[in-house]
């Protein structure tokens, strides 16, 4: 008898787990990255997923890092150009598909020139694409200083 209801409690608490994660799932909103500009933590928690992150709904503090290989023969190894932290806040709503994307990047030169004025597209739910400049991790330490003032 202990053991039937045991039983009942166990598939009560699972069914209540599954109904709480089925609605979590269909109100969350996503974000896309790139193989080049990668999602590495929304509000200072690290992702461990590739694609596509959950988002919740709200403002969002997201953290992505661009890397890329340049090689240009055959038996080139390669340069490998990456960013330090890059930053941007989001407005996510619920049950939105986000987008960001690096402008077209067709060499090292053009790489090197986004990382030191960095900007990405950013599309909603499919829309067409906006710019939204990112920020390295002194220009958001500056703005949050700058909209929170000490007193």
């Amino acid at each position: 008898m202990k053991t039937t209801l045991l039983n009942k409690a166990l598939v009560a608490a699972t069914l209540i787990m599954s109904t709480m994660v089925i609605s979590v799932t269909a109100t969350a909103a996503t974000l896309k990255g790139t193989d080049t500009l990668k999602v590495v933590s929304i509000n200072g928690q690290a992702i461990k997923a590739f694609k596509p992150v959950q988002l919740p709904a709200g403002k969002v503090l997201v953290e992505v890092k661009y890397q890329d290989l340049f090689s240009y023969r055959a038996d080139d190894s390669g340069t490998w150009v990456r960013s330090e932290p890059l930053f941007f806040t989001l407005n996510v709503a619920p049950q939105s598909d986000y987008q960001i994307n690096t402008p077209k990047l067709a060499s090292e030169a053009d790489a090197k020139r986004f990382i030191k004025n960095p900007s990405i597209q950013l599309s909603v739910d499919g829309a067409a694409p906006q710019q939204l400049p990112l920020q390295n991790h002194s220009q958001l330490m500056a703005d949050m200083l700058e909209d929170h003032p000490s007193k």
